[in-house]
């Protein structure tokens, strides 16, 4: 798609997925369009306002199959992008009722909007979640303090009543070592991603039925990246290290950077 001035016209609404840089080479949808103002584009395609209206826009968004085939496309569009340039993403359903009001936030914003694709520039948003199954820490991280190996030694000497009380204690040492052993971890994931990033976030912890796993979710960070090699092998040192306690880092991406790029932006 060749970066070409859009002619000024009435119509339909102005869908903005994100800002390149003027002179990028953009790979995209065959219906997207390029609007170019000063030294950024908009990266966008027409649309129906019937749909995408602020008058309207509430009631369409309890539409459960609209709302996710209209994200997958946000995302689809963004992914391919970033595959050929430096994107600032913009939020889902930004969206301008005229080229007029596209262009004049092109043009308001785009010292901004240049300074944000400068500190993006050949650079990935990376995720990384970590997540802890309780059976393992139980058998491996727990058993280093030496209160917990003791009395899991007990209580397996022991029988009947007394057995069941030196669990359920056994049960709550583990849960308040599993607390702090969860802080520890998530705090020196996060120093040793953000050494081996360019900047990085903590986001915040997600539930079994968003992540889709059992194990409970102890981390959960995204971090801007230049040097992808570095980044995956400080990923996979942290997790070779923390393995026998029962925990499992996952990487995701690359994605468009959302979190490192100011939120306002993407605000018609």
């Amino acid at each position: 798609m060749s970066a070409e001035a859009v002619p000024r016209e009435d119509g339909p609404g102005w869908y903005l997925y994100g800002v390149v840089a003027a002179d990028a080479a953009v790979d995209g949808k065959d219906d997207l369009l390029l609007v170019l103002e000063g030294d950024v584009a908009g990266v966008t395609s027409r649309v129906s306002l019937d749909e995408f209206d602020a008058s309207v826009l509430p009631e369409r968004l309890g539409d459960a199959a609209w709302l996710e085939e209209k994200i997958r496309m946000h995302e689809q569009v963004l992914e391919a992008v970033l595959e050929s340039a430096s994107v600032v993403p913009c939020r889902f359903c930004t969206v301008y009722r005229t080229e007029e009001e596209l262009r004049r936030f092109l043009a308001e914003r785009g010292g901004d909007l240049s300074a944000a694709l400068s500190r993006v520039a050949g650079r990935v948003e990376l995720g990384v979640k970590a997540f802890v199954d309780r059976e393992r820490f139980t058998t491996g991280g727990a058993v280093r303090n030496d209160t917990i190996r003791e009395l899991a030694e007990h209580a397996s000497k022991v029988e009947g009543g007394r057995a069941y009380l030196e669990m359920r204690r056994l049960e709550q040492l583990v849960t308040e070592e599993l607390i702090r052993f969860k802080e520890e971890v998530a705090g020196n994931l996060h120093a040793r991603l953000t050494a081996a990033a360019d900047d990085g976030v903590q986001l915040n912890l997600q539930r079994p039925e968003v992540t889709g796993r059992e194990e409970e979710m102890l981390f959960n960070g995204s971090y801007l990246v230049a040097d992808r090699a570095r980044f995956e092998q400080e990923v996979g040192e942290l997790a070779a290290e923390y393995r026998d306690s029962g925990v499992e880092l996952e990487l995701t991406g690359p994605w468009p950077p959302y979190n490192f790029v100011p939120a306002e932006l993407g605000v018609p």
